[in-house]
């Protein structure tokens, strides 16, 4: 009984960040505006998964280019938060090695004949890096952008969780569904809470009314 009730309100989370990011709209700043963004695309594979088969071609095809739009939209979110010149060129060499990953992914498998699940890790992994020259950032200077009135404060908590739960349940996706491994499919609760957890995080970044140029870097 919990495990559908989880997997269903991991599904439809994504509707309440998306009603929040529209009557809050003229409030938003920068990093807001495109967390917003990736909450309107999220929409679309989300409720797929309600209304689809999942692991079918639809679902696969809508799954696999969502995941590089997502790593291009955090990217230009967690562009803006590095000071040093060392730091600025560890974060670009991410983008381009993720670019051949992605050349790799698609070349090999394709957009449809299965879900990537080796990118979603990929780009989960390269969050992780990011997150964590970020918090090295942080703790070495003294002046800290990690304030609960900034947006970005919530949205960088909602990674430091969801990402390593995805790099865990995503490198098994794929083993977790073989109809031999039923009991270890009980893991997609995990990925269901986390995923839960993200949007509402989203949810309370998108509530903060901001300035444009506040918390921008």
């Amino acid at each position: 009984m919990l495990k559908p009730l989880l997997h269903t309100l991991s599904i439809w989370i994504v509707v309440i960040p998306f009603l929040i990011g529209i009557m809050n709209l003229r409030g938003l700043n920068r990093d807001s505006r495109w967390i917003f963004l990736l909450v309107i695309i999220a929409l679309v594979p989300q409720l797929m998964t309600a209304l689809v088969e999942n692991d079918g071609p639809l679902f696969d095809i809508t799954y696999n280019l969502y995941t590089p739009i997502e790593f291009i939209l955090l990217y230009m979110v967690f562009g803006t938060k590095y000071n040093s010149s060392a730091s600025k060129t560890l974060f670009r060499l991410t983008a381009i090695v993720y670019f051949f990953i992605c050349a790799y992914f698609f070349l090999h498998y394709g957009i449809r004949q299965k879900f990537l699940s080796g990118l979603v890790c990929a780009n989960n992994v390269i969050y992780m890096i990011w997150i964590l020259m970020f918090l090295k950032q942080e703790y070495a200077t003294d002046s800290f952008l990690i304030k609960k009135e900034n947006p970005f404060t919530w949205f960088l908590i909602a990674f430091i969780f969801y990402a390593p739960c995805t790099v865990a349940t995503f490198a098994l996706y794929h083993y977790i569904r073989e109809p031999s491994n039923i009991m270890l499919r009980n893991l997609s609760i995990i990925q269901d809470i986390f995923n839960i957890f993200l949007y509402l995080l989203f949810s309370a970044g998108l509530l903060i009314r901001t300035h444009d140029k506040k918390f921008v870097s």
